[in-house]
């Protein structure tokens, strides 16, 4: 078994193939991934009015959640590199703004772009939130989106994310299956999610992790919680 896993393909690959899947993924694959989208942001101890910036968004199923944990006059990001996905979290949000009368919702922006150059400047954020996106990326990619949002988040600034944390859990069966699909199965690299080692990438980001949980979505998908402050 490797080190450490790898994706062969590029990342605008993976955004290709999630792009293609937006409307599955949105039906199938989020609502899964609800229960612990919910512990990663009460984890997150968000205040009124912070400023949260979510990566990699997808189809929108965290933005309202966000929104009403830093209400009021929060302000929420979401950021995606698949339009998509940001066309399904538009239609997420607008349905929520014309429905959620008695709790409006805070300002709410999309962006269109890339974890690895975000569109924000130096310490605009309180907040950064990301869930089953860090693992699309190479390990070097990995570092760059650690390091852009320590750039964004600036001084004591948190960080939450969900992922599937590869330390510890080299010989668990479903991360052993994951590689083998990875490994063998032609095509499968387009998805681009893969165990990686999270924490250790956070650390050397330079932030310190305040708290970690492992759960299993469906007593079978591995994942963790970190939740995380800059230096």
């Amino acid at each position: 078994m490797r080190a450490e896993s790898s994706t062969p393909a590029t990342n605008e690959t993976v955004v290709a193939a999630y792009d293609r899947l937006a409307a599955p993924y949105d039906l199938l694959i989020a609502p899964l991934e609800a229960k612990t989208r919910r512990r990663a942001i009460e984890g997150l101890q968000l205040e009124p009015g912070e400023t949260v910036l979510e990566i990699g968004c997808g189809p929108g199923h965290a933005l309202r959640v966000l929104s009403r944990h830093t209400s009021p006059d929060g302000h929420v990001i979401g950021l995606d590199a698949s339009p998509n996905m940001l066309a399904r979290a538009r239609s997420r949000v607008e349905r929520s703004m014309a429905t959620d009368r008695i709790d409006p919702l805070n300002r709410i922006d999309l962006l269109l772009g890339d974890a690895r150059s975000l569109p924000l400047p130096d310490g605009s954020v309180d907040v950064v939130f990301i869930e089953d996106t860090l693992e699309l990326f190479s390990s070097d990619g990995i570092s760059t989106v650690v390091a852009e949002c320590a750039r964004v988040l600036g001084r004591e600034g948190k960080l939450g994310v969900v992922t599937m944390e590869r330390s510890g859990m080299e010989g668990d069966p479903f991360v052993r299956l994951y590689e083998w699909l990875f490994d063998r199965v032609p095509g499968y690299e387009r998805v681009g999610c893969r165990p990686i080692y999270a924490r250790r990438a956070i650390e050397d980001g330079g932030f310190t992790i305040e708290r970690q949980e492992r759960h299993r979505r469906g007593y079978v998908w591995p994942v963790e919680i970190l939740i995380a402050r800059h230096d």
